[in-house]
């Protein structure tokens, strides 16, 4: 697929401007906005099964990055390390570009993919925010089917870590979980997290039913969560 712009301006608080490498993502999060929010939703895709490649990225990326004053968050409706990257490298190289022209780069992903970039990681820029939704694998692989496993996610924070990566994690969307026994578990690698609730309840209401996690659709659920959480954990 052809592009026009790859970089656009963000809202997300952690960075000034965006750069999304592939339309669609492989993981497949059930929960993920995405899907009908971005462009992905004027393809005839399906979601988690279909991604759709930005082949001239790097020459759109060159134009457009000498104008550019800001961070770069890599991304906001894809991961940049979902499977395809291997393949691609799309995203190793936009950092690359990014990186050697000394920008400021925060990379969001669910991926263990990102330890191939350690190279690059080391020497630049660069803070890092995995996600880790849940503690029940059982619901990993319900909600987020062809994500990381939770203790591959883990790994990677200790090597990032031990590699003097600035990394940071994410609790988003609260997934139903063991909240102490997570948060005892992210203790032994963050003294802070980030926590958001699941946005778009509507998206997963038939499965929740199905498998009998009504209760962590309610507001009530996430706020019991963070208060768990607060006892191991700073929480944003």
């Amino acid at each position: 697929m052809l592009v026009q712009k790859l970089v656009t301006k963000t809202k997300i608080p952690i960075a000034r401007y965006v750069v999304n490498p592939y339309i669609g993502c492989g993981h497949g999060c059930r929960y993920c906005y995405a899907q009908f929010i971005g462009p992905f939703k004027n393809t005839a895709g399906v979601w988690g099964r279909d991604v759709f490649v930005k082949i001239n990225a790097f020459e759109v990326f060159e134009r457009e990055l000498y104008r550019l004053k800001g961070n770069i968050l890599f991304s906001s409706i894809c991961d940049p390390y979902q499977p395809i990257e291997k393949k691609y490298q799309l995203t190793r190289t936009l950092l690359k570009i990014a990186l050697d022209r000394f920008r400021s780069v925060h990379i969001l992903t669910k991926s263990s993919l990102i330890l191939r970039d350690l190279d690059i990681l080391q020497n630049g820029n660069v803070s890092v925010t995995l996600t880790i939704t849940t503690d029940d694998e059982r619901v990993r692989k319900i909600l987020e089917p062809n994500a990381a496993p939770i203790d591959e996610r883990i790994e990677t924070i200790r090597k990032l870590r031990e590699s003097n990566v600035d990394v940071s994690i994410f609790v988003g969307p609260v997934l139903p979980m063991n909240p102490e026994r997570l948060a005892r578990l992210l203790s032994k690698h963050v003294g802070r997290i980030f926590v958001d609730k699941l946005n778009y309840p509507w998206l997963v209401e038939d499965i929740y039913r199905k498998n009998g996690w009504t209760e962590w659709l309610r507001d009530e659920k996430f706020h019991e969560v963070v208060a768990v959480f607060k006892k191991f954990l700073d929480v944003d």
